[in-house]
This record gives C-alpha cells, sequence and structure tokens, in this order.
C-alpha cells in the first residue's frame, strides 16, 4: 500500500480497488496508516458532489517506505535450485551419519587440506 501511495496521487477508491479483496478491511488499514502518520488523507475539489479523498504519503511515510525498501534489497532470495541443493546437503550428511562420518571433523579435515593446497601454491610461485 505504501508503494501504491508513493508514486500516485491517487483516491481512496481507487487505491481500494488497486488492492482488491475486502473494502471495509482495506479501508481498516487505510485509516490505520493515517492514524499512525504514515498516510494522508487530503481533500481534492472534484466538481460537483463531495471532495474526493486522495491519499498520500506523509513525510513519516516516505521515511518508512525507504527503510522497508532498503531492507527488502538485503533480504536473501531463495529459488527452487536453492532448496533443491539444501535437500541434496541435508541427503548427504544423513548418509556421512549413517556411515559413521562426523560431518564437521569431515569439514575440518576438508579444510585444512584446503588451506595446505593453498599455502603450498603460494610457496611454489614465490620460488
Amino acid at each position: 500500500m505504501l508503494e501504491l501511495c508513493s508514486n500516485n496521487h491517487f483516491g481512496v477508491r481507487q487505491v481500494l480497488r488497486s488492492l482488491g479483496g475486502s473494502h471495509t478491511s482495506n479501508m481498516r488499514i487505510i485509516k490505520e496508516f493515517e492514524r499512525s502518520g504514515t498516510l494522508e488523507l487530503t481533500e481534492s475539489p472534484n466538481g460537483r458532489g463531495r471532495p474526493k479523498k486522495i491519499v498520500t504519503l506523509s513525510p513519516t511515510g516516505v521515511v518508512i517506505l525507504d527503510k522497508l525498501r532498503s531492507v527488502n534489497a538485503m533480504m536473501l532470495k531463495v529459488n527452487e535450485n536453492d532448496i533443491r541443493s539444501a535437500l541434496e546437503q541435508v541427503r548427504l550428511r544423513k548418509r556421512m551419519i549413517a556411515a559413521g562420518i562426523d560431518p564437521y571433523e569431515r569439514f575440518l579435515e576438508m579444510n585444512e587440506l584446503a588451506l595446505n593446497i593453498r599455502n603450498s601454491t603460494k610457496s611454489d610461485a614465490s620460488i
């Protein structure tokens, strides 16, 4: 909702239509954002009839939206391949344990082996 109200000067009805779902619950959310000082409702003359209520972000709302955008940018993105890979790692770990191998000890051994290889290539390069 904050993103929607940041770029456009939508009226309340347009915002409700864009959100979809229950009109009553969405209106309740708009009122709650207004009470918290995140959104502002301003009246705009609409020719005849009642003035149109425009929903805009307050200065506090702009700060909150900016913070939300930065948090979303930092979130880890996980896709289906990542999940498959994690499941495969769990399956391999279970096989190691069933074979009587401690996965942590094996990790330490592999890490030491990698460090030794790195150090040996550094010493070979300096000769």
